[in-house]
């Protein structure tokens, strides 16, 4: 199937502020929310993650990444059953280390945290899908090492059922999936306030000699929401409307210097873009600032109630700033 080339919008990039204590967690089991009206993360006055003092993320980036850093043995982070040392932490957050597809997973499990905890009037209003998602949609480029990788639409739906909230699905707005092709992340979100796909991609492909934004998108981009979309279905019948034809936009967005910031720029992108109108990031990005950036998300996921890890070295919990409770542990 041909596609034309993609139409373009820009996102604008501006702050939002908000009131920071929200709710405490209640305890007891997850339960379906039935919200009268839910309402956009980025509306005045709901909740937004607090900036991170960036001196604070950077002395625990410089802790845990450091060559001699005395924690290369010592467990940091336990998401689910898997614990994550210093030393797999700093092969992946140091300066240009090419990350472990595995953080994306722990961050889309911290957004859907903030979302159910911290913002319920938020809660379903987007939907974060897992990683684990867009590797089964695009299987020709997972397991491109295998003999003939075969795409499994049960695998897919299985996958999407234990990623959808306990909510009124039909009230979502948007699906934000992290897509990883040719080891570059983009996000797309399937934008059902707006009936179209917006792209979100920080590479640069006017200087790309390799690839335009249509060859690397197109038929990728095709395939994977054309299957989405049939998953959907099975997954949450009749619940989501089909966006197997809808147009793919490219959305103009902060472009990364380093080429193994891409996943971190993804990271941004997932928190913060907002799909009303022609589209808009809520967020300042410093495209220069790579380790910054990179000390930021290690931060978030490092105190995030999402971690697990029984204990933290009281020289790594100093770096903790208790005023952004109820977000971190």
């Amino acid at each position: 199937m041909h596609y034309a080339t993609p139409d373009t919008i820009f996102a604008s990039t501006t702050n939002v502020s908000g009131s920071l204590y929200g709710p405490k967690p209640r305890a007891g089991k997850r339960f379906t929310r039935k919200p009268d009206k839910l309402c956009s993360p980025f509306k005045y006055g709901v909740m937004i993650r607090p900036p991170t003092i960036v001196d604070a993320s950077l002395n625990l980036f410089a802790r845990l990444c450091a060559d001699d850093s005395i924690y290369r043995s010592t467990t940091v982070m336990q998401f689910g059953t898997t614990h994550l040392t210093g030393s797999f932490i700093a092969k992946s957050f140091a300066d240009d280390a090419l990350p472990d597809s595995f953080f994306m997973s722990c961050f889309v499990k911290c957004l859907q945290y903030d979302d159910f905890w911290i913002r319920p009037e938020c809660f379903g209003y987007r939907i974060f899908l897992n990683p684990e998602v867009s590797a089964i949609l695009n299987i020709e480029w997972t397991k491109r090492d295998t003999s003939e990788p075969r795409y499994s639409q049960f695998a897919a739906v299985s996958a999407l059922q234990r990623c959808l909230p306990f909510t009124i699905l039909k009230n979502t707005k948007m699906i934000l999936l992290p897509v990883l092709h040719h080891y570059h992340w983009s996000v797309y979100c399937i934008n059902f306030a707006q009936s179209r796909i917006d792209v979100l991609d920080s590479m640069d492909y006017d200087s790309n000699n390799y690839h335009s934004w249509d060859m690397f998108h197109s038929n990728m981009g095709a395939k994977i929401m054309n299957r989405l979309s049939d998953a959907l279905s099975e997954a949450a019948p009749h619940k989501f409307k089909s966006f197997k034809n809808w147009r793919h936009v490219q959305v103009k967005v902060p472009i990364h210097k380093n080429p193994s910031d891409s996943l971190f720029f993804a990271m941004k992108f997932l928190e913060y873009y907002d799909g009303e109108g022609h589209g808009s990031l809520k967020t300042n990005l410093d495209t220069a600032g790579s380790k910054e950036l990179r000390a930021e998300m290690l931060y978030y996921i490092t105190f995030h109630s999402e971690n697990n890890v029984a204990t933290l070295p009281d020289d790594l919990i100093q770096f903790r700033q208790t005023d952004l409770q109820p977000f971190f542990y």
